[in-house]
């Protein structure tokens, strides 16, 4: 299943590119991370301090929708499309959407980040990176249990 997520910045007044994320949250993506998730809880069973672990990952595209970011008249029309889709699946009210298959960001649209990695709490993933050339981190909301559960067995879910 492929999932939109919104994305938060720690800088205020920049966000690199990266207001969205793009996951494709495939079986194999979706069971790796309840191993990690399984692996938190039983590190939180001998250390009722730990909260969150850190894996690199690099399975995320941060894109902004916006089609003022297009350079070139053919990368109007993919740019469009894209932020079309968002706005009638409901980007504005969902944190995360599911998206179909045949969802694609234009690479136009696509920030370069550095230093990918996959955030993991007790019920929930989430993402980080810093953009390039930037100081400053961005996040993405998180991806609930019963939505990992789902993309492991294969099963697709609804809108969240």
């Amino acid at each position: 299943m492929k999932l939109v997520l919104k994305v938060s910045s720690n800088n205020e007044h920049c966000d690199g590119g990266c207001e969205l994320a793009l996951v494709d949250l495939t079986p194999q993506l979706g069971a790796m991370a309840l191993r990690r998730i399984a692996v938190l809880r039983e590190q939180k069973n001998l250390d009722a301090d730990v909260e969150e672990t850190y894996y690199w990952a690099y399975v995320v595209e941060y894109f902004s929708p916006w089609v003022s970011l297009v350079s070139t008249e053919e990368e109007v029309e993919p740019a469009v499309k894209v932020a079309n889709v968002l706005d009638e699946l409901g980007i504005e009210e969902n944190e995360v959407l599911t998206v179909p298959e045949s969802f694609w960001v234009p690479s136009c649209q696509i920030a370069a980040v550095e230093c990918g990695q996959m955030l993991v709490r007790q019920d929930s993933i989430a993402f980080t990176a810093i953009p390039r050339h930037a100081s400053f981190h961005v996040r993405t909301v998180e991806i609930p249990l019963a939505m990992l559960e789902a993309a492991a067995t294969g099963a697709s879910t609804a809108r969240v």
